[in-house]
């Protein structure tokens, strides 16, 4: 083996020995867990935010998230606040949406599953007869008329 074999190896060597630290570090300091609708099924691309952390994201095609950092007042990543009261807030169009809050301390965490219910509209029946043929004066009209153009 050459040289330069032997120093390409050792340098690929260091690098997949960082990204495996760095990837077991990244789940060091986290918050993860899972959101469902009321029938069991994933949540795709639900919002979660952290506060305090500034941090938005949405969770995979299983409904799950993962929250391993924060975020400054200038937008730059920095490590998850430890020993604070934290809150998750999830939403997604057409669910209604949920709070969760928690004293986050430090390590990893999985918060309880999170169930959506879906956004319900109650529609009132209007008490008045609107049928047409009970009204004699027809003159008024909200539409337009083509005739002759």
């Amino acid at each position: 083996m050459n040289l330069h074999a032997t120093a390409r190896k050792t340098i690929l060597l260091a690098l997949c020995a960082a990204a495996f630290a760095s990837s077991a570090f990244a789940g060091k300091n986290a918050i993860e867990g899972q959101v469902l609708d009321r029938n069991g099924e994933p949540v795709v691309r639900a919002v979660v935010t952290l506060k305090p952390g500034n941090v938005q994201l949405v969770t995979d095609a299983q409904g799950k998230f993962l929250i391993d950092y924060a975020r400054d007042s200038s937008g730059a990543r920095v490590r998850m606040p430890t020993k604070v009261d934290v809150e998750l807030e999830v939403f997604k169009p057409g669910f209604h949406t949920h709070d969760l809050q928690f004293f986050y301390k430090r390590g990893a965490i999985e918060v309880e599953q999170i169930t959506l219910k879906e956004d319900t509209i109650e529609v009132e029946d209007d008490a008045q007869n609107l049928d047409p043929g009970l009204f004699s004066d027809r003159s008024q009209s909200s539409g337009a008329t083509y005739e002759g153009q």
